[in-house]
């Protein structure tokens, strides 16, 4: 018969001491390092489940946001349809002005990771020593990118400004629900654009956290073993009296 394994035979001895002598007299003292290793795995997989529901959360409203958006946009296209003279009449004119738009409010994107980006690595810099003057440097080259940033910002601000006044239509002006229908479907485009970007980029977030999180439990859940295996050592050690735990010290006597 094949020699049984020590290493295999005290982590089941310690594994069943953790239900056996809790509360007994001669309960070891390595006891209480299995408790702070449980209530760890307990705490490490509670946030990982926590982190997970977010996720789920969060996928879930945005789907309800596409969901609603797909409703509401059956209204506005029967609209569109019944004026579309009109609504192409308009939508030559804002073409373009909606294209530089939607470049600029690209750019503005980049502008803000860049600026993030930036502002990490000057920290980093100072945490680290790095040469003053490199800083310095750093430091005003943060200072004129938030300059940029604001004129860039404004800059799409007045176009928007721009396309919506584009998108009114005048007291009295034909086509006007058609227009406007039209109208609020291109905000209808920008709010899902805008909306999805958020999304992924907390999905994306989430998904790191989770990633990070579950290295965290694995990790807990090595150091709960470990202390169960510490726990079968002690146990074995002073070969506690127990009925059930005493069948293992014949055959850790043998695996040895």
């Amino acid at each position: 018969m094949a020699k049984e394994s020590y290493n295999d035979l005290i982590f089941q001895l310690g594994d069943l001491a953790r239900d056996r002598l809790p509360g007994k007299p001669n309960c070891p003292r390595s006891m209480d390092r299995v408790y702070r290793a449980e209530e760890a795995v307990v705490a490490r997989r509670d946030e990982l489940a926590a982190l997970e529901q977010e996720m789920n959360d969060e996928d879930a409203a945005f789907q309800d946001f596409l969901a609603q958006q797909d409703e509401e946009r059956v209204g506005h296209q029967a609209i569109v349809k019944k004026w579309k003279k009109a609504v192409d009449a308009i939508e030559g004119k804002v073409k373009d002005l909606r294209k530089t738009l939607s470049t600029r409010r690209a750019e503005l994107r980049y502008s803000h990771d860049g600026l993030k980006k930036l502002e990490a690595k000057i920290k980093d810099m100072e945490l680290t020593g790095q040469d003053p003057a490199k800083i310095d440097l750093a430091r005003t080259n943060l200072k004129k990118s938030r300059l940029a940033q604001m004129r860039l910002a404004r800059e799409v601000e007045d176009l928007e400004i721009r396309v919506s006044n584009a998108l009114t239509p005048q007291p009295g002006q034909p086509g006007a629900p058609g227009i406007l229908a039209h109208k609020r479907m291109l905000e209808m485009e920008d709010e899902e654009e805008a909306r999805r970007l958020e999304h992924d980029g907390r999905m994306a977030e989430l998904d790191q956290a989770i990633a990070a999180k579950e290295e965290q439990v694995k990790a807990a859940e090595d150091y709960l073993d470990q202390a169960l295996f510490l726990l079968g050592e002690d146990v074995y050690a002073q070969r506690l009296s127990d009925p059930q735990l005493a069948p293992f010290y014949p055959r850790l006597d043998r695996a040895q």
